[in-house]
């Protein structure tokens, strides 16, 4: 009996392991982070976040965003229908949407007739108060709305790292859906380099370059892809 029960437990192990398609995300928009790192060339400004090209790195970032979350439905689903067990994915397209929709709803933030204190700090409360709400099973409109305006806060406040913020939304809800510690593990330590990135990165260089510009995609980047190739070579 103990003998059955221990290949039961293998069993379900090794399901658990066959529908991780995590490695996917991770490396595509790893890799799309530094190809993004030559649209950072400075504008005229001589300091604060400002580039040449704002409207083909926003273009950008928002084909990648799209593209990559269909991409990863895609590539999900292949690898469900190939192993017998799919995750589904319909959240973090919901997740993926919230980052997209966030710059659009922070245009209203520069008419507000008042300014947060701190925008990053409110942000986070918001999103952190959309967690509780999603986990405590709230009305979803309740939810939504507390999500994308906890996004568009923290967007608005922190637009050098607007794009990794709504990556960083797929990922977390990719790994509560796939429920894998590796990928868990992962998506934790992408947002502790997101918020170094966004600390340290010196947007207010005297005489600011593509690098110290583009060096915000550097942290958060090379986590997306030392953990997808962590993930591949767990298989």
């Amino acid at each position: 009996m103990a003998d059955l029960l221990d290949d039961l437990t293998e069993l379900r192990r090794r399901a658990r392991e066959d529908r991780h398609a995590y490695p996917f995300p991770l490396l595509f928009f790893g890799v799309a982070s530094f190809l993004a790192v030559p649209l950072y060339a400075p504008g005229s400004a001589s300091h604060g976040f400002d580039v040449r090209y704002p409207v083909a790195l926003g273009l950008y970032w928002s084909v990648v965003l799209v593209v990559g979350g269909l991409a990863t439905v895609w590539w999900y689903r292949r690898r469900g229908a190939r192993v017998g067990i799919e995750t589904s994915t319909r959240g973090y397209l919901g997740a993926l949407a919230i980052g997209l929709g966030g710059p659009v709803v922070g245009l209203a933030l520069d008419h507000l007739p008042f300014r947060f204190y701190s925008g990053t700090g409110a942000g986070l409360i918001l999103l952190a108060a959309a967690t509780v709400l999603w986990r405590r099973r709230a009305p979803r409109a309740v939810t939504l709305t507390t999500a994308v305006l906890g996004t568009a806060v923290l967007q608005h406040d922190q637009p050098a790292i607007g794009p990794f913020i709504a990556i960083g939304l797929g990922l977390v809800v990719l790994a509560a859906l796939e429920g894998s510690t590796r990928f868990t593990t992962i998506t934790a330590g992408y947002l502790v380099a997101l918020c170094v990135s966004a600390a340290f990165t010196p947007l207010e260089a005297v005489t600011p370059g593509t690098w110290s510009l583009g060096s915000v995609v550097v942290l958060p980047g090379s986590v997306l892809v030392v953990g997808g190739l962590r993930g591949l070579r767990r298989g």
